[in-house]
């Protein structure tokens, strides 16, 4: 048996009836506002009685959010929700909060409240987007929706967290990382030093009247360069 709220329903031109098994289901054609309110199904058997609740109603359901958490923005992100709806939307609210956290505790702040005027459209679910401006760069934010139609307000959406990208690193702090990995003793500065000393070398034999005798007093005097330790002179210097 089915009620709606108290009243026992019958079929109709529009509502039907119909068993199959333990399955029982309720067809309404044609929704109408007198349809709306709290169905009931209610079976007996030799064990006893069960009932379970439903509620048909013209509200807006309550909004899904469909972005990605983590915006691509320091101080921006761009939120998007879906809501279903038959008939046209016509107000949707929109509050976010900063939550101020550190390793000890978490502190919701307080609530920016913005009220929307969506564009309607043929569709059943009403997609929207707002972009949230003037955010803290690396924090952590909450959003709740509720949408309205001709019939009322939704329920509050779920709690939805989102995030802004982090700080950027000071300049000073480039600086340091560059001069850190900056080291003659390296295999990359090796190298390029070698390619200048054998472009050297080549320009020098041309000048020499003893090639084999320079060449042997050069790579004895570089060979030592090339194989100093992080302390060696060139790093003095770089200090």
């Amino acid at each position: 048996m089915w009620y709606q709220d108290s009243l026992l329903l019958d079929p109709t031109e529009r509502r039907s009836m119909e068993t199959r098994g333990n399955k029982h289901t309720l067809t309404i054609r044609q929704v109408q506002s007198s349809d709306f309110g709290n169905y009931s199904c209610v079976a007996d058997n030799s064990l006893g009685r069960a009932k379970k609740y439903m509620e048909l109603s013209g509200r807006p359901s309550p909004a899904e959010f469909r972005s990605a958490p983590f915006s691509r923005s320091w101080d921006s992100y761009n939120l998007t929700w879906g809501v279903e709806s038959y008939p046209p939307l016509e107000e949707v609210r929109l509050l976010y909060r900063k939550l101020n956290m550190n390793e000890t505790y978490q502190k919701p702040g307080k609530w920016h409240d913005v009220i929307l005027q969506p564009q309607n459209g043929e569709t059943f679910t009403h997609v929207m987007s707002y972009n949230i401006r003037g955010l803290d760069h690396g924090s952590v934010f909450e959003a709740i929706i509720q949408a309205k139609n001709r019939y009322g307000w939704n329920e509050v959406s779920d709690l939805y967290q989102f995030y802004t990208r982090g700080a950027e690193p000071e300049m000073e702090d480039m600086e340091l990382i560059a001069s850190s990995d900056t080291n003659l003793s390296s295999l990359p500065c090796r190298t390029a030093l070698a390619a200048i000393l054998a472009a050297i070398l080549v320009f020098c034999l041309a000048e020499v009247g003893d090639p084999l005798s320079f060449v042997a007093d050069i790579l004895q005097y570089f060979s030592g360069i090339l194989l100093q330790s992080p302390k060696g002179p060139f790093n003095d210097q770089l200090i």
